[in-house]
């Protein structure tokens, strides 16, 4: 078993750290479809495979991999081989279904989600293009089940980054990087280019840190302070520190 973090001072036979470089993450990242190598789950850790990191003499892409905490620990009790492991790795299940998922928790009470500089709460629809909804709600299909969250996010040439179908994200392969750390979600266009952040903090509550997007004409930017809007790219209207509360539509474009 291996991961990024660690003690520092954690060092296998030959005096290699666990510490694996940001440039073989990404790597890493991108050759397995941003997710687990078996399953396609999002939220993974780093795998040496060939060799197992006791024997391993340099973090090497080659012999390194993408596994799901469950699969991780399958490998840490001896139950998943690492044959196995090295035949997912040549045809990663990110891969043949074209993206990385993973369910956000929400528990049955109204969440709320700050998108930028906006915080909506118990809103059915948070943001509407065009008639066409961004992010919306639907309640519980029973008692005690969670609420719904369903849309989509992405970037400034309109491309879809991410998707969220009844509170299971799906982000694609063709993603530049998407990278999970901990409680967010990150997926930059390129190096230091980052496209949207999300941090989730369930069960109640949803914050999209960073987000650049274009959709329909109509331009989305923000960070945790700002949300900023407009039609050109050129000229924006910025809310900051809004809250919306019990809306049908929280915000309306178009």
């Amino acid at each position: 078993m291996n991961w990024v973090g660690g003690k520092m001072g954690e060092r296998n036979q030959h005096g290699l750290g666990r510490y694996v470089p940001q440039d073989v993450r990404r790597e890493i990242r991108s050759r397995c479809g941003f997710g687990c190598v078996i399953c396609g789950m999002a939220y993974y850790d780093y795998e040496h495979f060939a060799p197992d990191f006791k024997d391993a003499k340099e973090h090497s892409p080659q012999g390194m991999t993408l596994l799901c905490m469950q699969c991780n620990q399958k490998r840490a009790r001896g139950t998943l081989s690492a044959e196995t492991v090295a035949r997912a790795n040549k045809n990663p299940k990110c891969k043949q279904q074209g993206f990385a998922s993973e369910l956000f928790d929400f528990g049955p009470e109204p969440i709320e989600v700050k998108f930028a500089g906006v915080s909506f709460i118990d809103c059915n629809t948070l943001i509407q293009v065009d008639g066409v909804n961004v992010l919306s709600f639907r309640p519980p299909e029973e008692k005690g089940a969670p609420v719904l969250l369903s849309g989509f996010l992405a970037d400034t040439t309109g491309t879809t980054t991410l998707t969220i179908t009844d509170n299971v994200w799906n982000a694609g392969d063709k993603n530049w990087d998407v990278e999970v750390v901990g409680q967010r979600i990150t997926i930059r266009r390129g190096p230091g280019d980052v496209a949207l952040q999300i941090k989730v903090m369930p069960p109640h509550t949803l914050a999209i840190e960073t987000i650049d997007m274009q959709f329909e004409g109509w331009f989305l930017k923000g960070d945790e302070q700002v949300l900023k809007i407009s039609q050109d790219g050129k000229n924006w209207n910025c809310l900051s520190t809004c809250s919306m509360r019990g809306c049908d539509i929280g915000i309306s474009l178009g």
